[in-house]
Protein backbone atom coordinates (compact mmCIF):
# COMPACT_ATOMS: atom_id res chain seq x y z
CA UNK A 1 0.00 0.00 0.00
CA UNK A 2 2.66 2.18 0.87
CA UNK A 3 4.56 1.55 -2.56
CA UNK A 4 1.11 2.59 -5.02
CA UNK A 5 0.53 5.69 -2.47
CA UNK A 6 4.18 6.73 -3.38
CA UNK A 7 3.41 5.96 -6.64
CA UNK A 8 0.53 8.09 -6.97
CA UNK A 9 1.67 11.29 -5.17
CA UNK A 10 4.98 10.62 -7.23
CA UNK A 11 2.60 11.39 -10.68
CA UNK A 12 2.42 14.99 -9.61
CA UNK A 13 5.31 16.45 -11.21
CA UNK A 14 5.68 20.40 -11.16
CA UNK A 15 8.89 21.33 -14.03
CA UNK A 16 10.01 24.63 -13.02
CA UNK A 17 12.76 25.00 -14.78
CA UNK A 18 13.09 27.82 -17.86
CA UNK A 19 15.26 26.28 -19.56
CA UNK A 20 19.34 26.03 -19.15
CA UNK A 21 21.15 28.10 -21.88
CA UNK A 22 23.07 25.67 -24.37
CA UNK A 23 26.29 27.67 -23.59
CA UNK A 24 26.04 27.05 -19.92
CA UNK A 25 29.31 25.35 -18.13
CA UNK A 26 28.33 23.66 -14.96
CA UNK A 27 30.71 24.31 -11.92
CA UNK A 28 30.98 20.38 -11.34
CA UNK A 29 30.25 17.19 -13.09
CA UNK A 30 27.70 14.82 -10.78
CA UNK A 31 25.13 12.49 -11.83
CA UNK A 32 21.73 12.92 -11.44
CA UNK A 33 18.46 10.36 -11.86
CA UNK A 34 17.60 12.14 -15.04
CA UNK A 35 20.68 13.65 -16.86
CA UNK A 36 20.13 17.69 -16.61
CA UNK A 37 17.44 17.87 -14.46
CA UNK A 38 17.54 17.70 -10.87
CA UNK A 39 14.41 16.41 -9.31
CA UNK A 40 13.75 17.74 -5.78
CA UNK A 41 11.13 16.65 -3.34
CA UNK A 42 8.85 19.48 -2.20
CA UNK A 43 5.73 20.06 0.33
CA UNK A 44 4.25 23.26 1.92
CA UNK A 45 6.40 25.32 4.69
CA UNK A 46 6.46 28.41 4.58
CA UNK A 47 8.70 30.54 4.35
CA UNK A 48 10.96 27.79 3.51
CA UNK A 49 8.86 26.04 0.50
CA UNK A 50 5.84 26.99 -1.57
CA UNK A 51 4.73 25.33 -5.05
CA UNK A 52 1.31 27.34 -5.17
CA UNK A 53 -0.17 27.66 -8.16
CA UNK A 54 2.85 26.09 -10.00
CA UNK A 55 5.72 27.95 -9.21
CA UNK A 56 8.78 27.19 -6.74
CA UNK A 57 9.32 30.09 -3.32
CA UNK A 58 10.83 30.05 -0.39
CA UNK A 59 13.86 30.25 1.02
CA UNK A 60 15.13 26.61 -0.04
CA UNK A 61 13.80 26.95 -2.94
CA UNK A 62 15.32 30.03 -3.75
CA UNK A 63 18.54 28.31 -3.02
CA UNK A 64 18.07 25.18 -4.81
CA UNK A 65 17.62 27.29 -8.08
CA UNK A 66 20.72 29.13 -7.47
CA UNK A 67 22.18 25.96 -7.55
CA UNK A 68 20.89 24.57 -10.43
CA UNK A 69 21.88 27.80 -11.94
CA UNK A 70 25.33 26.83 -10.94
CA UNK A 71 25.25 22.95 -12.54
CA UNK A 72 22.88 23.74 -15.06
CA UNK A 73 20.59 22.04 -14.31
CA UNK A 74 16.71 22.56 -14.79
CA UNK A 75 14.15 21.56 -11.47
CA UNK A 76 11.24 19.04 -11.84
CA UNK A 77 9.34 19.02 -8.61
CA UNK A 78 7.90 16.09 -6.69
CA UNK A 79 5.19 17.10 -4.06
CA UNK A 80 4.68 14.82 -1.86
CA UNK A 81 3.72 14.21 1.71
CA UNK A 82 6.96 15.28 4.31
CA UNK A 83 7.07 11.79 5.79
CA UNK A 84 7.41 10.25 2.61
CA UNK A 85 10.22 12.42 1.36
CA UNK A 86 13.31 11.01 2.51
CA UNK A 87 12.43 7.54 1.97
CA UNK A 88 12.05 8.60 -1.86
CA UNK A 89 15.43 9.91 -1.88
CA UNK A 90 16.45 6.44 -0.38
CA UNK A 91 14.67 4.88 -3.32
CA UNK A 92 16.36 6.78 -5.66
CA UNK A 93 12.90 8.55 -7.09
CA UNK A 94 14.03 12.41 -6.43
CA UNK A 95 17.59 13.50 -5.97
CA UNK A 96 16.89 15.20 -3.42
CA UNK A 97 14.51 16.86 -1.05
CA UNK A 98 14.02 20.31 0.33
CA UNK A 99 12.08 22.58 3.12
CA UNK A 100 14.03 22.78 6.52
CA UNK A 101 15.12 19.40 7.06
CA UNK A 102 17.50 19.43 10.15
CA UNK A 103 20.96 17.23 10.06
CA UNK A 104 20.33 14.65 12.12
CA UNK A 105 22.46 11.36 12.75
CA UNK A 106 19.43 9.57 12.44
CA UNK A 107 19.24 10.87 8.60
CA UNK A 108 22.87 10.65 7.86
CA UNK A 109 22.37 6.74 8.13
CA UNK A 110 19.91 6.96 5.23
CA UNK A 111 20.71 9.66 2.75
CA UNK A 112 23.84 12.11 2.14
CA UNK A 113 23.60 15.57 4.00
CA UNK A 114 25.11 18.65 2.96
CA UNK A 115 26.85 21.02 4.75
CA UNK A 116 24.75 23.24 6.85
CA UNK A 117 22.60 25.79 5.03
CA UNK A 118 21.08 28.08 7.95
CA UNK A 119 20.07 28.21 11.72
CA UNK A 120 16.20 27.60 12.72
CA UNK A 121 16.73 29.71 14.95
CA UNK A 122 15.23 29.59 18.70
CA UNK A 123 12.69 33.03 19.51
CA UNK A 124 11.59 34.35 22.35
CA UNK A 125 8.02 36.02 22.24
CA UNK A 126 6.85 38.79 24.71
CA UNK A 127 5.37 41.79 24.86
CA UNK A 128 8.60 43.98 25.64
CA UNK A 129 11.08 42.39 23.31
CA UNK A 130 13.12 40.49 25.57
CA UNK A 131 16.28 38.19 23.74
CA UNK A 132 17.64 36.55 27.14
CA UNK A 133 16.09 33.67 29.10
CA UNK A 134 17.23 34.95 32.18
CA UNK A 135 14.67 37.91 31.48
CA UNK A 136 11.90 35.35 31.12
CA UNK A 137 12.57 34.17 34.77
CA UNK A 138 9.84 34.79 37.20
CA UNK A 139 7.10 34.72 34.64
CA UNK A 140 4.75 32.41 32.94
CA UNK A 141 6.01 30.50 29.89
CA UNK A 142 5.06 28.89 27.23
CA UNK A 143 6.83 25.67 25.53
CA UNK A 144 5.91 23.08 22.83
CA UNK A 145 6.04 19.62 23.07
CA UNK A 146 8.65 18.13 21.21
CA UNK A 147 10.85 21.04 20.05
CA UNK A 148 14.57 20.74 20.45
CA UNK A 149 14.40 22.64 23.67
CA UNK A 150 11.39 21.41 25.05
CA UNK A 151 13.49 19.40 28.43
CA UNK A 152 15.80 22.33 28.69
CA UNK A 153 13.03 25.15 29.27
CA UNK A 154 11.24 22.52 31.47
CA UNK A 155 14.50 22.37 33.95
CA UNK A 156 15.08 26.21 33.73
CA UNK A 157 11.25 26.92 34.55
CA UNK A 158 9.87 24.34 36.14
CA UNK A 159 6.51 24.81 37.17
CA UNK A 160 6.05 27.99 35.29
CA UNK A 161 6.23 26.37 31.97
CA UNK A 162 3.54 25.38 30.62
CA UNK A 163 3.80 22.91 27.81
CA UNK A 164 1.70 23.20 24.52
CA UNK A 165 0.32 20.33 21.57
CA UNK A 166 1.60 22.74 19.00
CA UNK A 167 1.98 26.60 18.11
CA UNK A 168 -1.16 27.66 17.71
CA UNK A 169 -2.41 26.87 21.27
CA UNK A 170 0.91 28.48 22.42
CA UNK A 171 -0.17 31.83 20.47
CA UNK A 172 -3.85 31.44 21.71
CA UNK A 173 -2.88 31.90 25.51
CA UNK A 174 0.08 34.54 24.89
CA UNK A 175 -2.05 36.72 22.66
CA UNK A 176 -4.89 36.09 25.40
CA UNK A 177 -2.11 36.79 28.66
CA UNK A 178 -2.49 33.76 29.80
CA UNK A 179 1.44 33.08 29.89
CA UNK A 180 3.84 36.13 29.84
CA UNK A 181 6.62 34.23 27.16
CA UNK A 182 6.52 31.97 24.51
CA UNK A 183 9.29 29.80 22.93
CA UNK A 184 8.94 28.76 19.47
CA UNK A 185 11.07 28.68 16.32
CA UNK A 186 11.75 32.35 15.17
CA UNK A 187 11.18 32.19 11.47
CA UNK A 188 7.79 30.48 12.30
CA UNK A 189 6.94 33.09 14.76
CA UNK A 190 7.84 35.82 11.63
CA UNK A 191 5.76 33.60 8.81
CA UNK A 192 2.81 33.56 11.60
CA UNK A 193 2.82 37.43 12.16
CA UNK A 194 2.74 38.27 8.09
CA UNK A 195 -0.77 36.84 8.38
CA UNK A 196 -1.89 38.09 11.68
CA UNK A 197 -0.84 35.92 14.24
CA UNK A 198 0.88 37.11 17.47
CA UNK A 199 -0.97 40.71 17.56
CA UNK A 200 1.10 42.98 20.04
CA UNK A 201 3.90 40.54 20.46
CA UNK A 202 7.52 40.57 19.79
CA UNK A 203 9.47 37.92 18.69
CA UNK A 204 13.63 37.57 19.18
CA UNK A 205 16.22 35.33 18.35
CA UNK A 206 17.25 34.15 21.64
CA UNK A 207 20.23 35.11 22.99
CA UNK A 208 23.29 32.45 23.79
CA UNK A 209 22.34 30.34 27.83
CA UNK A 210 24.37 27.64 28.68
CA UNK A 211 21.37 26.00 29.99
CA UNK A 212 19.45 25.71 27.30
CA UNK A 213 21.36 23.94 24.31
CA UNK A 214 19.64 25.02 21.21
CA UNK A 215 19.62 28.50 21.94
CA UNK A 216 23.44 27.67 21.88
CA UNK A 217 23.28 25.47 18.96
CA UNK A 218 20.52 25.37 16.88
CA UNK A 219 19.16 23.29 13.72
CA UNK A 220 21.03 23.25 11.02
CA UNK A 221 19.05 22.93 7.55
CA UNK A 222 20.36 20.61 5.10
CA UNK A 223 19.60 18.91 1.58
CA UNK A 224 18.82 15.40 1.92
CA UNK A 225 20.32 13.68 -1.16
CA UNK A 226 21.06 10.27 -2.43
CA UNK A 227 23.21 8.11 -0.17
CA UNK A 228 26.56 7.64 -1.84
CA UNK A 229 26.41 10.49 -4.22
CA UNK A 230 29.65 12.02 -2.95
CA UNK A 231 29.62 14.26 -6.34
CA UNK A 232 26.73 15.76 -5.44
CA UNK A 233 27.35 16.15 -2.07
CA UNK A 234 30.97 17.63 -2.86
CA UNK A 235 29.62 20.16 -5.20
CA UNK A 236 26.16 21.04 -3.28
CA UNK A 237 28.57 21.66 -0.73
CA UNK A 238 30.97 23.95 -2.84
CA UNK A 239 28.03 25.65 -4.20
CA UNK A 240 26.51 26.44 -0.74
CA UNK A 241 29.97 27.96 0.21
CA UNK A 242 29.91 29.90 -2.63
CA UNK A 243 26.60 31.48 -2.00
CA UNK A 244 27.58 32.26 1.43
CA UNK A 245 30.35 34.02 0.90
CA UNK A 246 29.18 36.24 -2.21
CA UNK A 247 26.35 37.36 0.44
CA UNK A 248 23.54 35.87 -1.64
CA UNK A 249 22.33 33.35 1.14
CA UNK A 250 21.80 36.21 3.71
CA UNK A 251 19.70 38.13 1.05
CA UNK A 252 17.67 35.18 0.37
CA UNK A 253 16.98 34.68 4.29
CA UNK A 254 16.07 38.15 5.05
CA UNK A 255 14.10 38.79 1.91
CA UNK A 256 11.89 36.03 3.53
CA UNK A 257 11.70 37.55 7.30
CA UNK A 258 14.71 35.79 8.69
CA UNK A 259 17.22 37.17 10.49
CA UNK A 260 20.47 37.32 8.53
CA UNK A 261 22.73 35.94 11.01
CA UNK A 262 21.07 32.56 10.57
CA UNK A 263 23.18 32.27 7.28
CA UNK A 264 26.19 31.37 9.79
CA UNK A 265 25.72 28.30 10.66
CA UNK A 266 29.10 27.30 12.33
CA UNK A 267 30.74 24.03 11.60
CA UNK A 268 28.73 20.86 10.97
CA UNK A 269 27.35 19.15 13.42
CA UNK A 270 24.19 16.52 14.12
CA UNK A 271 21.47 16.04 16.51
CA UNK A 272 21.52 12.80 18.20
Amino acid sequence: MKTKALCAAMALLLGTGAGVAQDCTPAHQFPTITPGTLTVGTYELLPFISTKDGGLSGTDAEIVKEIAKMECLEITTVALDPAALVQAVVSGQIDMTIGNWYRTAKRAEVVNLTAPLYLDQMGIISKDGITKVSEAEGRTVGNIQGYLWTDDVQAVFGDSAKVYPNTVAMAQDLTAGRIDVGFESYTVVKEAQKAGAYEGLQVKVVEADERVAASREPGQSTFPHTKGNDAMTKALDEDIAALRKSGRLAEILVAAGLDASAAEPGEPRLIK
